[in-house]
């Protein structure tokens, strides 16, 4: 099997989404080989703590990060890299959601003015971004910003990843491999499908477009992935997650001066 990483993950914790359990999604990566498994829950890191605690017992690498839709427009996956990157990334979900009602959240591109120091980006390809928003990541997060491809043998997979290659040009944006995972095997796609009608307050038989079309958005193995992706992308998994070195090991308490 081509050795691979998952980058883009969510769990239950993204709440009427996510449709397994931290604890399953680490077990199934574990299972499949993968040399290490991003759990990016959308603004929040609740699901970080159940998912190191069975990596350490499997001996999988856990890559910590979250997953940001901006009030522009794009959705980005940010994964912190070191203790200073996770604190970084901490309080932009704080501040996320506390510029917002319960739960809910709100941040701009604006609130990037730092660059996230310690962070890398992922720019989803799926709805496609404008220039004008790769070229923001990219200014954001020099050298530390890919644009993320993700297929789900889909009809026009073809298209979309000469549409994302085209995209990814202007701005110097380097390409890599996601799958927008949103459970741990094919066979929750139903719950999935429940949970997505529920979000919408609607009945599964009229949530129509909004259900995921096929049953694709799970952890595939890597001879599957082999199939999709050029072996560029997928290697370039790898050295994003060698470059994601922190774990909440690293976390002690801190007495105030």
């Amino acid at each position: 099997m081509p050795p691979y990483a998952e980058l883009h993950c969510l769990s239950n914790f993204t709440f009427l989404r996510g449709a397994s359990h931290a604890e399953e999604l680490v077990a199934r990566a574990k299972e499949l080989g993968y040399a290490a498994l991003a759990i990016t829950d959308e603004c929040s890191f609740a699901g970080i703590v159940r998912a190191h605690v069975a990596a350490k017992e499997c001996g999988l690498k856990l890559i910590v990060g979250s997953e940001i839709q901006f009030s522009e427009g794009p959705r980005v996956v940010l994964l912190a890299t070191n203790r200073a990157g996770y604190g970084t990334l901490s309080a932009l979900i704080t501040q996320g959601r506390r510029s917002a009602t319960k739960g809910r959240y709100a941040l701009s591109l604006d609130d990037l003015h730092d660059g996230l120091p310690g962070c890398l980006a992922l720019l989803l390809s799926d709805p496609l971004p404008s220039r004008e928003h790769a070229q923001a990541i990219a200014a954001h997060f020099p050298g530390r910003a890919w644009l993320a491809v993700e297929l789900f043998r889909a009809p026009d997979d073809a298209e979309r990843r000469a549409a994302a290659t085209d995209l990814a040009q202007a701005p110097g944006l380097p390409l890599v491999a996601a799958g927008d995972v949103h459970m741990h095997v094919p066979g929750r796609r139903a719950l999935q499908d429940v949970l997505t009608a529920i979000r919408l307050g609607v009945p599964v038989f009229d949530a129509g477009d909004a259900l995921h079309p096929n049953g694709e958005r799970h952890l595939r193995v890597p001879g599957d992935l082999a199939q999709l992706y050029p072996q560029p992308l997928l290697d370039a998994t790898l050295a994003i997650a060698s470059r994601c070195t922190f774990s909440l090991d690293e976390l002690r308490y801190e007495y105030p001066e």
